[in-house]
Formats: structure tokens, C-alpha cells, sequence
């Protein structure tokens, strides 16, 4: 019963706020602007303050965030492509790209030394109706 009262009691509102701006910008103009103006500073102030003040709980300096960043630039720079490939590239045959690329691409799959088999007890079978 209360949401039929509240939803046209704010539409009445908001067309009053709305008719309130309306008459101010057209009979105060310099001072409505300059209010937006201050209101839109100020505003822009206080999200810097908590911004800054929330980046630095984060841990924004601390010493794992620039160990964490410099983990992801030494990564970068190892997964990078070199930048001369593509001036060769161009030079080269499409049909010549191709195979150099998907050749790349299966040494790249051959050669990762990031990964490592974990032996498991394959010859054990689990009995799975069991619990």
C-alpha cells in the first residue's frame, strides 16, 4: 500500500526539482553556473581525498605491490614478441609467415619451462559408487 503513495509522491518531487532548475537558469544564470561549478569542485575534491586515502590502505606502496609489479615487468619483458619480426614480415610471403608463426608457436608449446608433470598413482582406479 505504501509503494503506491511513495512512487508518485517522488515523480512529484523530482518535477519540482526539475521546474526549481529550470526557473533558477533562466532568472540567475551566472550564479546556477556558478554553483554547479563549486558543487562539481568540490565533489571532484573529496573523491581525490578518499581515493587517495583508500589507495594507500591498499597497500599502494607498500613493499609486496612494488615487488608484485616488478614480478609483472620481468614477465613482460620474457613473454615479449620481438618488434622485429614484424618489420620482416612484411617483407616476407604470406605463405612464409604462415609457417615461420606456426612453427613459433609449436617450439613455444614444446619449450615451456614453466610447467612440470606431478606423478600420480595413475594404477590405482577410485571406486566411485563407494564413498
Amino acid at each position: 500500500m505504501a509503494h503506491k503513495i511513495i512512487k508518485p509522491l517522488t515523480y512529484f518531487i523530482m518535477a519540482l526539482a526539475l521546474i526549481g532548475i529550470v526557473v533558477r537558469l533562466f532568472t540567475d544564470t551566472t550564479s546556477f553556473l556558478m554553483d554547479i561549478l563549486v558543487t562539481v569542485l568540490f565533489a571532484a575534491v573529496i573523491i581525490g581525498i578518499v581515493y587517495f586515502i583508500f589507495s594507500r590502505r591498499n597497500g599502494g606502496t607498500s613493499n609486496e605491490m612494488k615487488q608484485y609489479r616488478k614480478a609483472a615487468r620481468q614477465s613482460k619483458q620474457k613473454y615479449k614478441q620481438p618488434t622485429t619480426s614484424s618489420s620482416i614480415a612484411k617483407k616476407m610471403k604470406p605463405s612464409t609467415i604462415k609457417s615461420k608463426v606456426s612453427s613459433k608457436k609449436q617450439k613455444q608449446r614444446k619449450e615451456a619451462p614453466h610447467l612440470r608433470v606431478i606423478e600420480g598413482n595413475k594404477s590405482k582406479k577410485k571406486n566411485r559408487a563407494s564413498f
